[in-house]
């Protein structure tokens, strides 16, 4: 083990050593471009080469709105209306339970399928969701019911008698 450490100490003393007598210096210095080549003197009567394009330097911001193509609709439909039945209708709420009413105060507090963080979640609640409590509402997890009639439990300090 202590010959293998010693080989390679050696070899790289060795590789510093040639890379610090025949190196360039610094590798990482500027790089200067190379002068265009002259053009050979020309004589008489002769036709000049053509001559060769240089690169034009690129702009340096493109903006999005060059690069990205207009959208064309190709096959435009008919506007949209609303179905019969439901013309001039607004959406209608889901209806409250009945009974009485408790209200989630979180933002967003996850129904389970048991009392439980373990247990899987039935369905996420907004705040303000109006729910109706099926057990004691006193316990640290609440059987409850939604405006949909899923039945499944949340924690009770996220819910409230009065609206948030």
């Amino acid at each position: 083990m202590i010959r293998l450490g010693a080989l390679m100490l050696a070899t790289l003393a060795g590789l510093f050593l040639v890379l610090s007598v025949w190196g360039d210096g610094n590798l990482r210095a500027e790089r200067r471009p190379a002068p265009p080549p002259k053009p050979a003197a020309q004589e008489e009567g002769t036709v000049p080469p053509p001559a060769i394009p240089q690169p034009q330097a690129a702009p340096a911001v493109v903006r999005a709105e060059a690069q990205t193509p207009q959208q064309v609709q190709r096959f435009p439909g008919p506007v949209l209306q609303p179905s019969p039945e439901h013309a001039g209708k607004t959406p209608a709420a889901a209806p409250l339970p009945e009974g009485p009413v408790l209200y989630v105060t979180g933002d967003r507090v996850n129904m389970r399928a048991g009392p439980s963080t373990g247990d899987r979640v039935v369905t996420a609640l907004g705040r303000g969701a109006a729910v109706q409590p099926v057990g004691p509402t006193d316990a640290d997890w609440v059987n409850i019911r939604d405006g949909n009639g899923r039945t499944g439990y949340v924690a009770g300090r996220f819910l409230s008698a009065s609206a948030p």
